[in-house]
């Protein structure tokens, strides 16, 4: 194969090894210009209006490495330095975009979940009741039923109805929070403590009139409940109350 230095049109002989080997890129060994050899590259030495000289590729100087890869980069490949600019800056957008979506489905789940978040981890309920303020979602009352107390308990035959009990009970929330009204469970034991009946009641059972349901226990103050029921078993004589 030949080519033909553009400046001084000398021709010369070349190797696809040397033509690879810089990628194309070769320095005249007359006139030290350099130039891509591809350009003229030919089967047969290109006519020049000078005699023709034919020069071994021995006498031809190449690139160095280095400065054949400098000249590449500036021209064909961005820099390291804007490849790097480049990827940082995809990284940034793409990590923006992650936040955003964590975001989104954290507010979604706090929305949807908020209320079974706060009973699960009642650490999260101050934050969970600032956001529910702002979304409007609702979170239903603290539950700690083992912060209420049982301070006092009467069973008695009721003093007007045959074959009926009346009993009084007095609750105390210990909780520093209002939380809902409790289910009462009575349970009646013969003298071998064998269970003969049992009943629960539903705080609108328990509760008198004027109690507003919805709006919780109060803590710290003592609540009177009083319950008429029908006498289980004259052998009933150990009762048992339970809150739920």
């Amino acid at each position: 194969m030949f080519t033909q230095c553009p400046q001084c049109h000398t021709n010369f002989s070349i190797n696809d090894r040397d033509l690879t080997a810089a990628g194309g890129k070769v320095q005249c060994g007359k006139c030290s210009n350099t130039f891509n050899a591809l350009y003229t590259l030919s089967k047969h030495p290109l006519s020049s209006s000078e005699p023709a000289e034919i020069l071994e590729i021995s006498s031809i100087d190449r690139l160095s490495n280095d400065n054949v890869a400098e000249s590449y980069q500036l021209t064909d490949t961005p820099t390291p330095q804007t490849a790097t600019t480049s990827r940082r800056q995809s990284a940034l957008k793409w990590g923006v975009l992650g936040m955003l979506l964590c975001a989104l489905l954290f507010t979604q789940a706090s929305y949807f979940l908020s209320d079974k978040l706060a009973q699960g981890y009642p650490i999260l309920r101050p934050w969970l009741e600032q956001f529910c303020a702002a979304s409007g979602c609702q979170l239903s009352l603290q539950r700690a039923t083992d912060k209420i107390s049982i301070i006092n308990r009467d069973v008695r035959s009721h003093p007007t109805v045959s074959r009926a009990l009346l009993i009084n009970v007095t609750l105390q929330n210990n909780a520093s929070f209002t939380q809902p009204y409790p289910q009462l469970k009575l349970s009646f034991f013969d003298i071998n403590h064998t269970l003969l009946a049992t009943r629960a009641f539903q705080p609108d059972e328990y509760l008198s009139q004027e109690i507003d349901i919805n709006s919780g226990f109060p803590a710290g103050k003592p609540l009177s409940a009083t319950l008429e029921l029908i006498d289980p078993d004259k052998q009933a004589i150990n009762f048992e109350f339970e809150l739920k």
